[in-house]
């Protein structure tokens, strides 16, 4: 994010309410409410997952396509099997997301 406010999580899309990689969140930014993809977390994670300095997210639309063109933040492996589970189960297309990313850790 290059200036502004972080944005605020309202709410987390799954049965504890508390956030995992691939959870989709919904976020405030400059006062609007946007979905999006935690990608990178600080809390401790499953075994083979990295913990990151910060906490990222990608902007989704309703179908699971991102809202924007480049994803400049690494993006874990492990995302790649949780993304095409959801993809599969839910209907939302979520390869675009991986497609558009650079880099993997």
């Amino acid at each position: 994010m290059a200036e502004g406010k972080p944005p605020k999580c309202i709410h987390v899309y799954n049965k504890p309410g508390i956030g995992k990689i691939g959870d989709k969140v919904l976020v405030a930014i400059k006062g609007e409410k946007k979905k999006a993809i935690l990608v990178g977390l600080k809390q401790k994670q499953k075994a083979k997952v990295p913990k990151f300095d910060s906490n990222n997210i990608v902007l989704i639309d309703d179908n699971g396509s991102p809202l924007g063109t480049r994803i400049h933040t690494p993006i874990p492996t492990i995302l790649r099997t949780i993304l095409k589970e959801r993809t599969q189960a839910k209907g939302a297309d979520y390869t675009k997301l991986l497609g558009i990313a650079t880099r993997f850790v």
